[in-house]
């Protein structure tokens, strides 16, 4: 049925098409869209518009690639640099830079999407030129638009480090975001630097450091990495804390998810209580070497504590991987 209903509107000329082109239903734009642009029935402009100002990414994507395939010279799709689609961007900047415009690729380095930038940077080296001496004067604004950032750290070397991590302290939560990203692409991500920013008032900076310290768990203060979950700290700042203490050893692990096992939120205890069972099904029988005397005796007080939310199946488990003997139910 689709198949036909396809079929009849790539034979309705552009009037017929006209009432299903500004459709609510964006399925129903979509398919009179798709026999427009097949059947080469929408001018240029009418391409540029509905790719620009289409509510539908989809919708935006195709025009944007007829648009492409239409225009005649680089100057008709300039429009379409700066539309708030990175497809469409890409499509347009693709098409530009195809015919030597670096002034387009030049413009789009700070691009906030990587598929943009790329499509920069591999422009701009296809000229011989190197995109990271671009970035590094960039990078000297103040402050610097987070794509800059995002670009030295894809395009530059360890040497660039200095430059990037005085943005660590970026106004925008994005160009922090970009800072640790670039650090870590460029080999050079300071623990010491990083762990402050584990209580950014930002929760996609909390996440960089997260995934940057993953690689220096074991210079890491314990005690730092448990004030964070402190019930007083922003959620997002606890759930930093959690995923560094749940991804060392064991036994930490498991220590982690039985404090938290009741814990008033909501995220961290359906956290805990799934890491728990995660563990029990796939790493316990791994698990070779046992917790130390202090380790022990605070697992048997948590696990305990636990019982009437684990049940004795996974009570019995838990005290069977950790050595404890077992205990009766009260």
């Amino acid at each position: 049925m689709a198949e036909r209903v396809e079929g009849v509107l790539r034979d309705l000329p552009l009037d017929g098409l006209e009432p299903l082109l500004i459709a609510r239903d964006r399925r129903t734009r979509r398919a009179a869209y798709r026999a427009a642009t097949s059947g080469g029935l929408l001018s240029l402009r009418r391409l540029t518009t509905a790719a620009m100002k289409d509510d539908d990414l989809p919708i935006r994507a195709l025009c944007a690639r007829v648009a492409v395939e239409s225009a005649t010279s680089p100057a008709q799709l300039r429009g379409l640099l700066v539309s708030r689609t990175a497809l469409v961007r890409a499509e347009a900047l693709q098409a530009v830079t195809a015919v030597g415009d670096l002034r387009a690729a030049q413009a789009a380095l700070p691009d906030r999407h990587p598929l943009v930038r790329a499509i920069a940077q591999a422009a701009l080296r296809r000229s011989g030129a190197n995109p990271a001496e671009s970035y590094r004067l960039l990078a000297g604004w103040e402050p610097p638009a987070p794509g800059v950032i995002a670009g030295l750290g894809e395009t530059g070397d360890a040497e660039d480090a200095g430059l990037v991590r005085r943005w660590l302290a970026h106004p925008r939560s994005r160009g922090r975001v970009e800072a640790v990203r670039a650090l870590r692409r460029l080999g050079v991500a300071p623990s010491a630097e990083l762990v402050p920013l584990l209580r950014d008032e930002s929760g996609a900076v909390t996440r960089q450091v997260v995934v940057a310290l993953r690689h220096d768990l074991g210079i890491l203060d314990p005690g730092m990495l448990q004030a964070l979950l402190g019930p007083g700290n922003p959620p997002h700042v606890r759930f930093a804390g959690y995923r560094l203490l749940t991804a060392g050893n064991a036994w930490q692990r498991l220590i982690t998810n039985l404090r938290l096992i009741d814990d008033p939120d909501d995220r961290l205890r359906g956290s805990a209580r799934a890491d728990l069972t995660a563990w029990l099904d796939r790493q316990a029988a791994t698990t070779y070497h046992g917790p130390s005397r202090e380790r022990a005796a605070e697992l048997d007080k948590l696990i305990e504590h636990a019982r009437p939310i684990l049940g004795e199946h996974k009570v019995r488990l838990l005290r069977f991987h950790a050595g404890l003997p077992q205990q009766a139910a009260l």
